[in-house]
């Protein structure tokens, strides 16, 4: 790893490879630095299989493309990828610090190290991770995110158990559902809170998002030649078991999200993964000092940025889930434009021109990028959850894992005037524990503003602080 590029990209996902690639070629130095193992982020995780005498059919058609960008991008000269490495912090002139847990450059020994390093230019393409409404038994062993009983599979070939309840409001249930048939595995059900009559409003969309339509077809004909059973409207209000999850209540709820009496039902299975959409990853803008915005719509907060995807801070771009919640087609889209934009900056493209290519790609990118924009609102629409279900939680649910702060605790102390996000740390401790909020905190946002009535402005964003993520003290001791 060099002290100074051109560019680095933080992030290797859609938007980031997307980004790397459109470069390559260009004399410039770029560095790409990825936590994961794997670069792709959570889409492009390759699926362990079971062996099967049949041909594999994969309805989403955006990760062969990624697979494609990543053998591309290994090919390329001029490009540095880090793997299993962390940014702790972003510094004045875009100074990065950096903790190499293992790396992919050739001729360097820096993993278990801290390294800083330069970037012209800063690209963050942070991602996003899982949204949570906590529930009665939600800490029992076998209760478990969308995202995780993907990784189980994805990277250790591991299902999450031979028979697995599936929850939630996030369109990721049906892909999980997908997988678990595929491995061999059994669904004992999906459990949807959307109703039939939310998930029409994605048919004005069909046109320019016809693929989305196919792909959940086919989703929907697998699951009803397994048999598996759909509950519609409903949602699961406590999962079961002594020393792990046996079963779940679950219940029907109006679109307010109240739970209708007389509508519950137990239902058995060996595990159970639950999610409700994304929430954009923006502890690192936030340290780096870029503005954010706040939009349901979104996903929640996320980085304002201008038509070049440059946020308030010069030179540090924002692309992909962080400027909102849209899949890794906007991604795609936005990695692209950003590549562009900063080519454009350095002199290497010309994009003021009407009569040259780039130009009219850049027109066409634009256009792309709005309409992924409808996708997005109706995307985040079907995910949310209505805000009194956050405020009905029941007293003894853990909403702080990490401090074991329950929603009594947390409710007691609103009422107290303890009703931002900042005041409500300092009185319970909510948020300081080992995954520094990024759990609960888009949860207790939540809680406040169902109990309050203030908005997402007026309750306010954590801060976050160098070092962003978690770090033994021995790899500051290791120079």
């Amino acid at each position: 790893m060099k002290t100074h590029y051109h560019v680095i990209i933080v992030g290797a996902g859609f938007a980031g490879l997307t980004a790397a690639e459109t470069f390559a070629g260009q004399g410039l130095d770029i560095l790409i630095i990825d936590e994961n193992a794997q670069s792709g982020g959570q889409l492009l995780r390759k699926t362990r299989h079971r062996p099967s005498l049949l041909p594999r059919l994969e309805p989403d058609r955006m990760k062969s493309k990624g697979f494609a960008l990543i053998e591309s991008i290994k090919k390329r000269q001029g490009i540095d990828w880090i793997t299993q490495a962390q940014v702790l912090g972003i510094f004045k002139e875009r100074r990065l610090l950096v903790h190499v847990e293992n790396h992919n450059t050739p001729g360097e020994k820096d993993a278990g190290k801290i390294r800083e390093v330069q970037a012209d230019h800063l690209i963050l393409a942070t991602g996003a991770r899982e949204r949570y409404l906590p529930f009665k038994g939600w800490t029992l062993p076998g209760v478990m995110s969308l995202g995780a009983a993907q990784i189980l599979m994805k990277s250790h070939g591991v299902l999450p158990a031979r028979n697995t309840l599936i929850a939630g409001t996030s369109p990721l249930m049906m892909v999980l559902a997908w997988e678990i048939l595929g491995n061999r595995g059994r669904v004992a059900g999906l459990v949807d809170q959307n109703s039939m009559k939310k998930k029409l409003a994605f048919v004005p969309l069909v046109k320019d998002h016809w693929p989305k339509l196919v792909e959940g077809a086919l989703y929907t004909a697998r699951m009803i030649l397994s048999g598996v059973p759909v509950h519609q409207g409903t949602r699961v209000i406590e999962a079961r078991g002594e020393n792990g999850f046996t079963s779940a209540i679950i219940a029907k709820t109006t679109p307010e999200g109240v739970i209708i009496p007389g509508t519950e039902k137990q239902c058995p299975a060996d595990a159970l993964a639950i999610g409700h959409g994304f929430v954009p990853n923006i502890e690192l803008p936030v340290q780096a000092g870029c503005e954010l915005e706040y939009h349901r719509d979104k996903g929640g907060w996320v980085v304002r940025i201008n038509q070049k995807l440059e946020s308030s801070v010069r030179s540090v771009y924002a692309v992909g889930e962080i400027t909102g919640i849209a899949g890794a087609k906007k991604s795609f889209i936005q990695g692209r434009l950003v590549a562009l934009s900063i080519l454009s900056r350095l002199g290497k493209i010309n994009l003021n021109s009407r009569t040259n290519d780039f130009h009219h790609g850049v027109e066409t990118l634009v256009a792309l990028n709005l309409e992924q924009e409808k996708y997005a609102r109706f995307l985040n629409q079907l995910c949310q959850v209505p805000l009194s279900a956050y405020g009905t939680i029941p007293d003894e649910t853990m909403i702080c894992r990490c401090e074991e702060i329950t929603m009594g605790t947390i409710r007691k102390n609103i009422h107290q005037g303890f009703d931002t996000m900042g005041s409500l740390k300092k009185a319970t401790r909510c948020g300081m524990g080992r995954c520094q909020g990024r759990i609960c905190g888009p949860v207790i946002l939540d809680i406040i503003t169902a109990l309050t009535g203030k908005s997402p402005a007026q309750v306010g964003c954590t801060l976050s602080r160098v070092p962003v993520k978690n770090v033994g003290i021995s790899a500051f001791l290791n120079p």
